[in-house]
């Protein structure tokens, strides 16, 4: 996978917290004399059954090519064109990732790595990736918005009218030009109706160039999330048939909400457990709800 980023054992996570809410059910037993689960084994539980899955990534699946652009009412850049011509099909891909947090569950970080192949020679190459961190602005304005490809295989911005200063506000100088109404909106299409209500989130983004690339999202309300969409723009030698993809995805629990719901058990937990707990978001990964390796055979789909 990529560098830098180590996925969790997922099934070493789910031990972790079997082990963690039998432990804190049975002292807050205890405690309440009853079989009513408490607040901690509450907050535990509602840990263990949030879930965290990948859309289909053959549904927003299209071949780009010079007439796409066009439709569009957009020019493509002269190397793309080229590019398209003679050596290259450029495809574009939204793959969706659907965390669902279980009752109360609380969640901070949330990263999704793919791997394109087959290597080699015959390598996919990815071009262009959304959302980046010059773009985390738009994760929490909380107003719908188109977000397309331009000439340039960039990205676009189009929001309603009343709403467009109030953004380009929000956004870094080299950015400006690229948000507008979206009425006069003159990119393809790639991400409709973009909408999050996220507090200050970082983005971490790698894998332009490559054939593997990530997102890593943070932010104190992660969990408000839901649906989360991850934009890619990548291009493959002429006559390409097909690709595998393989994706892992995993979100971190707010260990500061979680220790928070157990305070009152905290100390009759095992040494190993507040060893761990006590470390707080740096081991929040230990406890990740997440897919690992799920694998799609992409035919790709030629324009007609």
């Amino acid at each position: 996978m990529t560098d830098g980023l180590f996925p969790p054992n997922l099934q070493e996570t789910d031990a972790l917290l079997s082990e963690l809410f039998e432990e804190v059910q049975k002292w807050e037993g205890f405690i309440a004399g009853g079989t009513k689960l408490g607040v901690g084994a509450e907050a535990v539980d509602s840990l263990r059954q949030s879930k965290v899955s990948f859309g289909n990534p053959r549904d927003r699946l299209i071949q780009l090519t010079e007439e796409t652009f066009k439709n569009s009412g957009t020019e493509l850049n002269n190397i793309y064109k080229q590019q398209m011509q003679e050596q290259f099909d450029f495809y574009y891909m939204r793959l969706t990732v659907d965390l669902r947090p279980e009752r109360a569950a609380r969640f901070w970080r949330l990263t999704c790595e793919l791997n394109f192949s087959p290597k080699g020679n015959n390598e996919p190459i990815i071009q262009s990736l959304f959302p980046t961190q010059k773009w985390r602005s738009v994760m929490s304005f909380g107003v719908g918005m188109e977000v397309g490809l331009n000439g340039n295989l960039d990205w676009n911005i189009g929001v309603d009218s009343s709403q467009l200063a109030e953004l380009v506000e929000l956004l870094p100088g080299e950015l400006k030009a690229n948000v507008g109404n979206k009425d006069n909106f003159k990119a393809f299409l790639a991400v409709p109706a973009y909408r999050y209500e996220l507090g200050h989130p970082e983005i971490l983004t790698n894998g332009e160039g490559n054939s593997n690339c990530y997102w890593r999202i943070q932010d104190r309300e992660l969990q408000k999330i839901g649906t989360a969409k991850f934009a890619v723009v990548f291009k493959v030698p002429k006559g390409t048939e097909a690709v595998t993809l393989i994706g892992t995805t995993w979100a971190e629990p707010n260990l500061s909400w979680l220790t928070g719901d157990i305070r009152d058990v905290f100390g009759d937990l095992s040494d190993k457990l507040k060893q761990l707990l006590l470390q707080k978001n740096k081991v929040a990964s230990r406890f990740a709800r997440g897919v690992y390796g799920e694998k799609w055979e992409l035919i790709l789909p030629q324009a007609s």
